[in-house]
C-alpha cells in the first residue's frame, strides 16, 4: 500500500493540473479605454469583511484579464498607511501586498486594489493569532495537531486546487513533546486513512532540530532534510520548512506554512511502479509534468534540474484533544494488523 510513495506521486500529479480561481466576489467591474480587465475579486482575504486574515498573511487580489499596473495598497481602519512591496503576477493574473512588518493581531484594515477599470477596497479584521499563548508555552506539551494539505493552498506546484483534498485521505499529525520560552520539539506521523488516529505501520518523523520559539506562539522548523519511507521507496523532501502561529488557547495553529523540494530522482521508482512513465530515468518525470506549466528546477543539492518546488500556505490544523503521538522506529506489526494491515503489506 505505499502510502507515502503514493502520495508524492500524486503530489505530483494534482500539482500538473489546471485550475481557475473560483472566487466570485468580485469587488471592481466595468471596463476603461485600452483595458480588457472587467473583475477583481479578492483571494487572501477571501471576501469583504473576513475576519480571520493571518497577521503575517499576504494581501492577494485576482484579475480576470492582465493588467501590469495592478498594485495595492494597505491601510489601518483609522487610515494610517502600512508600508509593505505590492507585485504583480502576469502568469497567474494576480497581484499581492506583503507587509513590511506584521500586522496586530485583532486589527482592522482596509485594502485597496488599484487597475485599470479604477480602485476598490476590501476591510478585513486579523484573527486572534499572534498573540500570548494564556499558559505560556509549556501548555503546549504532549498536544498534538491535524494537518489537513487538502484544504490548504498549494502555490507550488501551481494549480492543485481542489482536486488535491480527493486524493489525500491521511492527515499529517504534528505532536509538541517539549517547550519553552526557546524552543519547540514536534513529532510527525502520518494518520489512518480519513482519520486523525496514528498509522503504525508507518514510522514517526522525528525532527532532528528544535523549532526555534522565542517568538512564541510563532514557531519555525527547518530546514532540514526529511526522509518519508513505504513500500521500500525513500521519499526525501529536501530543505523542509514547518511555520505558524498557535492559537493563545493552543486549539489551532493557523497561518501555518510547508515548504521544500521533491527530487525526481527520488519518484522514478514509485512513478514506474503506478505505470505513469515507463522510462527508468528522472529526466521522464520532468518531461511527464512539463507539457501543465510545472518545471523541474535545479537541486539545491547539485544544482540538477530535477527538482520540485513545493509551497503550501494557509494551513490551518485543529488540535486533536487526548490524541498523544507514540515514537515509532519502523512498522510496528502488532499494531499494524490491529489496524487491518499488515508489515509485509507496507513494505511491497
Amino acid at each position: 500500500m505505499k502510502r507515502l510513495a503514493i502520495m508524492a506521486a500524486g503530489l505530483m500529479m494534482f500539482g500538473c493540473s489546471s485550475s481557475k480561481d473560483s472566487s466570485s466576489d468580485d469587488t471592481g467591474s466595468g471596463n476603461a479605454s485600452g483595458c480588457d480587465v472587467k473583475s477583481v475579486a479578492p483571494v487572501y482575504p477571501a471576501s469583504d469583511g473576513a475576519t480571520d486574515f493571518y497577521y503575517r498573511g499576504v494581501v492577494e487580489f485576482g484579475l480576470d484579464k492582465p493588467d501590469d499596473s495592478a498594485s495595492i495598497s494597505l491601510a489601518t481602519s483609522s487610515g494610517t498607511d502600512v508600508d509593505g512591496t505590492s507585485v504583480y503576477n502576469a502568469e497567474t493574473k494576480r497581484v499581492s501586498f506583503t507587509p513590511k512588518a506584521s500586522l496586530t493581531p485583532g486589527g482592522k484594515y482596509v485594502a485597496t486594489v488599484s487597475t485599470c477599470i479604477g480602485d476598490s477596497s476590501v476591510n478585513f479584521t486579523t484573527s486572534a493569532l499572534g498573540e500570548s499563548l494564556v499558559d505560556g508555552p509549556e501548555g503546549l506539551l504532549d498536544r498534538t495537531y491535524v494537518v489537513d494539505l487538502g484544504s490548504a493552498n498549494f502555490v507550488e506546484p501551481a494549480g492543485v486546487g481542489s482536486l488535491i483534498g480527493q486524493f489525500l485521505t491521511q492527515n499529517i499529525l504534528l505532536g509538541v513533546i517539549a517547550a519553552d520560552d526557546e524552543f519547540m520539539e514536534m513529532r510527525g506521523a502520518l494518520s489512518l486513512e480519513s482519520s486523525t488516529a496514528q498509522d503504525f505501520c508507518n514510522p514517526t518523523i522525528e525532527f532532528p532540530e528544535p523549532a526555534v520559539f522565542n517568538e512564541a506562539p510563532y514557531f519555525q522548523i527547518g530546514p532540514q532534510d526529511t526522509t518519508l519511507s513505504a513500500a521500500g521507496f525513500d521519499i526525501t523532501i529536501h530543505d523542509l520548512r514547518i511555520s505558524g502561529d498557535f492559537a493563545p488557547d493552543y486549539s489551532y495553529f493557523g497561518g501555518g506554512i510547508l515548504e521544500g523540494e521533491i527530487d525526481a530522482r527520488d519518484l522514478v521508482e514509485v512513478l514506474v511502479d503506478q505505470g505513469l512513465i515507463t522510462d527508468d530515468d528522472p529526466a521522464a518525470v520532468c518531461e511527464l509534468i512539463q507539457p501543465f506549466g510545472v518545471v523541474c528546477a535545479p537541486c539545491s543539492s547539485d544544482g540538477l534540474e530535477f527538482c520540485l518546488n513545493i509551497y503550501v500556505n494557509q494551513i490551518e490544523a485543529l488540535e486533536d484533544a487526548g490524541n498523544v503521538l507514540e515514537q515509532v522506529d519502523e512498522c510496528d506489526p502488532v499494531r499494524c494488523e490491529e489496524q487491518g494491515d499488515s508489515c509485509d503489506d507496507t513494505e511491497e
